[in-house]
């Protein structure tokens, strides 16, 4: 893992962006570009728009993989390299952006052979956060920091066997609370990648009661986002969404083939008004 600190104003954006599987011809490039115009336009009347990168930016997918189809494959981008060389290509120009990049599983599976992210961080002049980096958000010239994030590709599913919308919504929610709920309890935002998901489990303040003999108050809990422990009803989770559509016509990826039912594509955004992370939203595109 890798430990990551960044230097930001009192209001800013927060994208987390990643699954982009360039490579593939079930990429959304058009969905891409969006991300990366917004990414360089004012967001809710905020200029200062930053990213961590989730990993699987490339498909990454060799001969030797058992998910190689060449019917799938875009054959003017086959080999990692030239994949690699794709994404710079549309990430340089917002590169000072980029708060740190993680790699995803795609890109470890090729790790034997050689590390594409950590070299596209070396030519971006970007943080290479390994699989997972804990980032922390300072003000300049202040010691106190304001929040922190661990972001991870991920791994596993979020999954839930309910039938009722309502539950299925709740149970993806738990499901990715139990994911993070017992690693880095100072991090108020926890995100992960990989499942291409797009979710967002939002902090829950509960209401409790108070008596000082004469007079009964109501409360609710809550907790620093600078704390040493934050309590993990008072964090944000997030599951950031992907670039990958799963129909394309006279096409046939690997998750059509598994039976994987659609999801939205997009990715997500975190609000940070006056030092403080507000809200954060799900972007389609």
């Amino acid at each position: 893992m890798k430990h990551v600190e960044r230097i930001v104003p009192a209001n800013f954006n927060l994208f987390f962006f990643g699954d982009v599987h360039i490579g593939t011809l079930l990429h959304d490039e058009d969905g891409f570009d969006e991300f990366i115009e917004r990414l360089n336009s004012p967001y809710e009347g905020v200029k200062h728009n930053i990213a961590i990168g989730m990993g699987d930016y490339i498909e990454a997918i060799d001969h030797s993989d058992k998910r190689f189809d060449v019917h799938s494959v875009d054959l003017g981008k086959i080999r990692p390299d030239q994949q690699m060389d794709h994404f710079i290509s549309k990430i340089r120009s917002s590169k000072k952006k980029i708060v740190t990049a993680l790699f995803g599983n795609h890109e470890g599976k090729l790790l034997k052979y050689y590390d594409y992210v950590r070299s596209a961080c070396h030519q971006l002049n970007i943080p290479y956060g390994t699989y997972s980096a804990v980032v922390t958000f300072r003000r300049k010239n202040q010691d106190n920091h304001l929040f922190k994030v661990f972001a991870t590709h991920g791994n596993g599913s979020i999954s839930s066997v309910a039938d009722d919308p309502l539950r299925i919504t709740a149970n993806l929610k738990l499901s990715l609370k139990r994911k993070f709920k017992n690693k880095f309890a100072d991090c108020v935002i926890q995100a992960m990648g990989h499942t291409h998901k797009l979710l967002i489990a939002r902090p829950k303040r509960l209401l409790y009661l108070t008596s000082d003999g004469n007079k009964i108050q109501q409360h609710y809990t809550d907790s620093l986002q600078d704390a040493e422990y934050i309590h993990a009803d008072h964090r944000y989770f997030l599951n950031t969404g992907s670039f990958v559509r799963l129909y394309r016509e006279g096409v046939s990826g690997y998750a059509e083939r598994a039976m994987f039912d659609p999801m939205e594509i997009g990715f997500v955004v975190v609000r940070i008004r006056d030092c403080k992370v507000v809200g954060a939203d799900k972007i389609y595109v």
